[in-house]
């Protein structure tokens, strides 16, 4: 009883939220889509494929603070969340677990529907390209869950440490089950290696997964796992098929969003249709030493920040051209995942030539840093620092915070202070695994996180 009530809350909340998914034409139902371009329709359907409750990274990484005044006034989960609490998930409004799952759900009607369709007909062309793109969405998922709800990769624990629930089938019957962490990043790499040979190279429409959004995405989960060959494999793939950066010069720093339309650089559109309050620009205040950070001759520096009448800053520079965040895929992703693998594999002097290229697109004319001259350790230190500088409010620090303090000693102490309390996450803290919603724990009796 237990599983079919879980099951059948799965099935009202995707009906509740899925309910006239596609009120513009064409117009076609999970049920009703048996033919391609139904199918297609399924897929292009942004509001679920790509914009969604996002943040929840973000919101648990280091990259901001907020007044103890303004914690006070969040509802109990954010308050929760800001502290890394044992319950986020109150409400379903804002809720990145469901809204991941329901994109997997998705994806995963549209591959048996395309199963049905090729036992009836030799499948080829269009559809090829349908079942590439659904791979794409299932895995970019199915990752995105496992970032934020694991542990950090580990050679030996992610054997046995606990990951997510895979969802590979449409059907509601099959109960969930939580499969180790090597076990989903298997089946999230499969889905990507299936997906990379059956998609265009680049796509008009960048809402949807081209060939080179999954070599992006594929150098980003092989530095998840510290295989820094493979990562640097597909950042070169990917900037063999688009090597073209934002000029950072281009764009007005007086703006009150710089960035506008989905121009240069950017190869996959995932943006947040909603974000939790503490990072809004009523609360969320940039993190001083972060934001001191940014030379004076770095464009970041005015593209990505507002100055609040208090002396602190506001972030700005979402590519969304709004105060939407965008957490997609990027060309800079390529030479930052790039540069950071190199240089971890010795080869320092090229692994700088890239970071090169892409400061030339962040900085102004005037910026000429030594880079020849560096050492691994400081062009590593450099490259990293690039990284936070460049990522902020892309919900992807949380997931370099738990990979960077496994691979270096746990360096990074995330830390808030709300009065006289103070809150800190050391390496290894189980906290780095997101608690599960409890709804979900009650309804299938798989384990929690521990906190």
């Amino acid at each position: 009883m237990k599983t079919f009530n879980y099951f059948l809350y799965l099935l009202i909340i995707l009906q509740i939220s899925c309910k006239n998914f596609l009120d513009e034409k064409p117009d076609a139902s999970l049920k009703e889509a048996n033919s391609l371009e139904d199918l297609d329709a399924l897929l292009n359907n942004t509001k679920v494929m790509n914009y969604y409750s996002m943040g929840l990274g973000e919101a648990s990484a280091d990259n901001y603070y907020v007044d103890k005044s303004s914690w006070e006034a969040f509802d109990q989960h954010e308050r929760q969340l800001y502290t890394w609490g044992e319950e986020i998930f109150y409400q379903f409004y804002l809720n990145p677990w469901l809204d991941h799952y329901k994109t997997i759900y998705y994806s995963n009607h549209v591959l048996a529907k395309l199963d049905k369709i090729a036992s009836e007909k030799k499948i080829e062309g269009r559809a090829k390209e349908l079942r590439g793109k659904a791979l794409f969405f299932r895995a970019f998922g199915h990752y995105k869950l496992l970032s934020l709800f694991s542990k950090a990769y580990d050679i030996e624990a992610s054997k046995t440490d606990l990951g997510i629930p895979l969802r590979l089938s449409d059907d509601f019957n099959i109960p969930s089950e939580r499969g180790t962490v090597e076990a989903c990043y298997q089946q999230i790499l499969k889905d990507l290696h299936e997906a990379e040979s059956l998609l265009p190279l680049k796509s008009d429409n960048i809402h949807l997964p081209s060939r080179i959004s999954a070599y992006v995405l594929l150098s980003w989960i092989y530095q998840a796992r510290a295989e820094f060959d493979q990562s640097i494999l597909y950042a070169q793939e990917a900037l063999e098929i688009d090597s073209k950066l934002k000029d950072y010069k281009d764009y007005s720093q007086e703006a009150r969003y710089p960035f506008f339309g989905f121009d240069d650089e950017i190869v996959y559109i995932v943006a947040g249709g909603g974000i939790y309050n503490m990072l809004g620009k009523s609360y969320c205040k940039i993190d001083t030493l972060l934001y001191s950070s940014y030379d004076i001759h770095d464009l970041r520096k005015k593209l990505f920040f507002e100055r609040n009448k208090d002396g602190s800053y506001n972030f700005k520079g979402s590519y969304v051209g709004s105060r939407g965040l965008f957490m997609g895929l990027t060309v800079a992703d390529a030479y930052l995942n790039l540069s950071e693998g190199l240089i971890r594999l010795n080869k320092t002097e090229e692994g700088l030539r890239f970071l090169e290229i892409f400061q030339r697109h962040r900085y102004d004319e005037t910026y000429n840093p030594p880079l020849a001259s560096m050492s691994q350790e400081s062009a590593l230190k450099l490259v990293l620092e690039e990284r936070r500088k460049e990522f902020i409010m892309r919900d992807s620090r949380w997931g370099d915070i738990k990979r960077l303090n496994k691979i270096d000693d746990g360096l990074i102490i995330p830390a808030r202070k709300l009065g006289d309390s103070e809150f800190s996450l050391k390496r290894n803290d189980n906290r780095y695994a997101l608690p599960l919603p409890a709804e979900i724990i009650e309804l299938t009796g798989m384990p929690q996180n521990p906190r």
